[in-house]
This record gives structure tokens, C-alpha cells and sequence, in this order.
């Protein structure tokens, strides 16, 4: 049995909030225990011995803290839960955890991709790529994408998905930015498998080389860091180019216990023009910029 295999005393449940206001001190008494428990599981875990799990045993870990972030639990939870000194004690290990499941699943999956011989049945057989559709279409809500919509993607990752989807489902075109060579020479691959490399390109870098591609959107990933040097870079570019949409990905809510939200002093210079609330199991908050 794994570290991570044990009976719960009690399994969340939405049913455990029935006739709770979902805003009051009640609410994260019921879910601080299951934060609290799911850091005992991975208090001793390292970036060595989580590579040594298998693929779904990985996935299966990331889904204890996936079902807790995605209970609906009313707006004013997700403050209090991080402003819970017990729960603000383990949450840099949490987000830490949750950062390197990203990046172990991705290579996983890039992987995968690479040796079948039908690597878009397996792409869309990826648990999380119905959640990548629905946050691509939400996106779609926000800027009218046309094939003339050319997107650079800051923080694209080894198996740039949004990107896929962006131009499966709209025809746009992309640049995709990553500072790990690892991570671009795995996307330039996968794109290359899936017959792709004519639409979306991968470039090894940050945010510094924006000054110098071809692009009419620019998007933040959720995990890109660090932040306020990533709005910088974007603000002094668009300050002497045309006007862009900016859109970045944040967490909101009992959200934000897998990953630090973006602050409002990241985005120094920029307004907030709309806010797209995550629906279902998608985790990302949207968030469209303009300047100020």
C-alpha cells in the first residue's frame, strides 16, 4: 500500500455544508482537518521519491487535494482558510507539491505522446483535457479569436495544451515560451507528433524575449514565475507597441490553496478590464488586463 492510501474517518462531502451559510467559521472548521491531512501525506514526499511513483498513482495523489479545492464553499472561505494560521503553516509545502505534479504529469504525458502510434487519442484521453477545453472556451469569452489571433504563451510547459486547443478549436496560431530546455525540446516534439509545428512554435526564454516576436495576445500561465518580473516585461513592451490583450491565469477561492494568487501589486501598471470565475473542475481564475 502507499503513503498516500488510507480510510478517512470521515469523506468530504458536499452534503457536509447542507444548511451551512458556506461563508461562516463553520464551514472551514469542516475543511481544515482534510487540508491539514492531505499535508501529512505529502510532508515527507521530495521531488526524488514522487518521480518514482507511477503515473497514476501520481494522479490519484493530486486528486485527494483536487476533490477539496473544488467544493463549493462560498466566496469568503477561501480568505479564511488562508489566513488560518494552522492551514498558512503548510501551504508552502502543498503549492510546492502541487507545482511538481504539473510538471512530472506533463512529462509523463509528453511521453506517452511520443511513443503511440495515435497520440491524439491519447491526448484526449488525458483526465485533465476536458478541463483545458472548457478554461480554452472560457477564454473564447473574453477576445473574439479569429486565425489572425496570434497568442504568445508564457510558461507554455512540455505539452503546451492551451495552445493545442487554441488552435484545434480556433485556428490561432502561437508562440510558446518556456525557461526549462527540457520542457521545450519535450513540446517541440509532441507538436511535431500531433503535426502541429507549422501552427505553434516553442521558443526556449521568458517574458524578456516578447519585445522581439510577432504576437496580438499575450497570455500568463498560472504557474509562471516570477510574476511582477513577468508584468513588468509586458508592460514595457506594450508601452512602446500597439495595444494588446493581456490575459492571465490566477486562482481564486478555496483555489488559491493550490497556488499562490496572483497579487494586485504583480500587475502594477494594468487595469482589470473582466474576471471569468472557474465553472466545474477547471481551477483557473481568468483575468483580462488592459493598461492603465
Amino acid at each position: 500500500m502507499h503513503d498516500f492510501e488510507f480510510e478517512h474517518k470521515h469523506e468530504l462531502e458536499e452534503h457536509d455544508f447542507l444548511g451551512c451559510c458556506k461563508n461562516c467559521r463553520h464551514s472551514l472548521e469542516i475543511i481544515k482537518p482534510h487540508i491539514l491531512d492531505f499535508f501529512d501525506r505529502i510532508k515527507n514526499h521530495t521531488t526524488e521519491t514522487l518521480v518514482k511513483l507511477s503515473p497514476e498513482d501520481l494522479y490519484r495523489l493530486y486528486q485527494i487535494l483536487d476533490d477539496v479545492a473544488h467544493l463549493e464553499t462560498g466566496e469568503q472561505l477561501g480568505e479564511l482558510i488562508l489566513t488560518d494560521l494552522d492551514i498558512r503553516r503548510v501551504l508552502p509545502a502543498i503549492r510546492a507539491y502541487y507545482t511538481t505534479f504539473f510538471s512530472l504529469h506533463e512529462a509523463h504525458l509528453a511521453k506517452e505522446l511520443l511513443k503511440s502510434r495515435d497520440p491524439w487519442h491519447v491526448l484526449e484521453s488525458f483526465p485533465l483535457y476536458p478541463r483545458y477545453e472548457t478554461l480554452i472556451r472560457n477564454q473564447a469569452e473574453v477576445l473574439h479569436l479569429t486565425p489572425d489571433t496570434s497568442f504568445a504563451f508564457i510558461g507554455c510547459g512540455p505539452v503546451p495544451l492551451s495552445l493545442i486547443l487554441l488552435n484545434r478549436l480556433y485556428g490561432v496560431r502561437s508562440i510558446g515560451l518556456d525557461t526549462n530546455p527540457e520542457s521545450v525540446s519535450l513540446a517541440e516534439k509532441v507538436l511535431r507528433c500531433l503535426e502541429l509545428e507549422d501552427h505553434i512554435k516553442i521558443l526556449h526564454g521568458d517574458e524578456s524575449r516578447l519585445s522581439e516576436l510577432e504576437w496580438n495576445v499575450v497570455l500568463v500561465a498560472a504557474l509562471a514565475e516570477p510574476k511582477p518580473r513577468i508584468f513588468r516585461a509586458i508592460y514595457k513592451t506594450l508601452k512602446s507597441r500597439e495595444k494588446a490583450p493581456v490575459i492571465y491565469r490566477t486562482y481564486t477561492g478555496i483555489r488559491a490553496v493550490l497556488y499562490r494568487p496572483v497579487q494586485p501589486d504583480d500587475i502594477r501598471g494594468f487595469r482589470i478590464i473582466k474576471q471569468i470565475l472557474p465553472t466545474g473542475r477547471v481551477n483557473n481564475t481568468l483575468v483580462l488586463l488592459d493598461l492603465e
